[in-house]
């Protein structure tokens, strides 16, 4: 995807040159970069880690001045952004301060989200539309403190010969499919979280939208106790709430002893449902009808066409 798809969206901020905005990164007078909401290096808060850049102030001043990084490169990939003329390095960014991948353990799991009624849609009964700096969430109606985060996967030739998966989720109320506000997506990586080499899947890109989501913004830090996953996987929600208490007793095999397949995905995403309960949050899922997952159905799609991605990246939204 081209740098200016994702500034689009908000998922990272402009850079030093943005140190009028206090919604985004701010470069103090000795060269080091904070957040600007709180002026900190490392910010839980807002996601950010600003850490590595005082390496390059450190070294070498005037090349930091002539080439610093925007802010996280994802996956390291290298762009310039034509009104600033700073150019992002070629490197991967460190992890961000209680967003490391860890792999669960089985000391938490997901739960299922029930609707009061099985005919009544998401966008029925997260209408609260509680707004948080210039996004709109879509909250619980009777809990504003309960949010609704949409996900979906799609493969091209799924099975096939050159499958190519994309995933995507919808985080904010935004104006649909032509408009990338409140919409996330990405191609799924070659390689999973822990550096093993995977294959293009649906079930791979179901499961890594769900994890892109969780990873997205320190929900916490926007009041939320309660994370509801809107999927049409039935994979996905059996999978994490159901199947993988076995996984984890029989050390990720199956009853028939086989390799649980995408355990990867699967131990990661149980690393961030621990990650969050740690943190006094729950996730639950609720499996939706395909019809009523529209927005993130066709996001997905359309990044399943994209360039090919080698290495897991990550996606971090700062405040839009």
């Amino acid at each position: 995807m081209p740098l200016g798809w994702y500034l689009a969206q908000g998922l990272y901020p402009l850079g030093p040159d943005s140190s009028d905005d206090d919604e985004g990164p701010c470069e103090l007078p000795d060269g080091r970069v904070v957040c600007g909401p709180h002026g900190l290096v490392v910010c839980g808060k807002c996601c950010s880690d600003y850490s590595f850049m005082d390496e390059d102030v450190d070294e070498d001043k005037d090349e930091h001045e002539a080439h610093s990084p925007a802010s996280l490169p994802l996956g390291g990939m290298r762009t310039q952004y034509p009104s600033t003329n700073r150019v992002l390095a070629d490197r991967s960014p460190p992890p961000f301060s209680g967003t490391e991948k860890r792999r669960g353990t089985g000391r938490a799991f997901p739960t299922k989200f029930c609707p009061p009624s099985p005919t009544i849609t998401p966008a029925e009964l997260f209408a609260g539309r509680r707004a948080w700096m210039r996004a709109t969430r879509y909250t619980h109606r009777n809990d504003p403190g309960m949010l609704l985060l949409l996900t979906d996967g799609a493969c091209l030739n799924n099975g096939l010969a050159n499958p190519k998966a994309g995933w995507a989720f919808v985080h904010h109320a935004g104006t649909g499919t032509d408009d990338p506000d409140g919409v996330a997506q990405g191609r799924l990586e070659a390689k999973g979280p822990f550096g093993d080499d995977a294959i293009q899947s649906s079930n791979r890109a179901e499961l890594r939208a769900v994890i892109a989501a969780l990873r997205f913004r320190h929900w916490v830090g926007e009041n939320f106790h309660t994370v509801v996953i809107a999927t049409d996987s039935e994979y996905v929600v059996e999978g994490s709430t159901v199947w993988a208490k076995n996984w984890v007793q029989n050390g990720w095999r199956t009853r028939a002893r086989a390799p649980v397949k995408n355990s990867d995905l699967w131990e990661m995403l149980l690393g961030e449902v621990e990650r969050w309960k740690e943190e006094g949050m729950d996730i639950q899922l609720w499996r939706i009808p395909r019809e009523w997952n529209g927005v993130a159905d066709a996001a997905a799609k359309k990044a399943a066409e994209g360039h090919d991605v080698d290495k897991w990246t990550e996606m971090i939204g700062m405040a839009v």
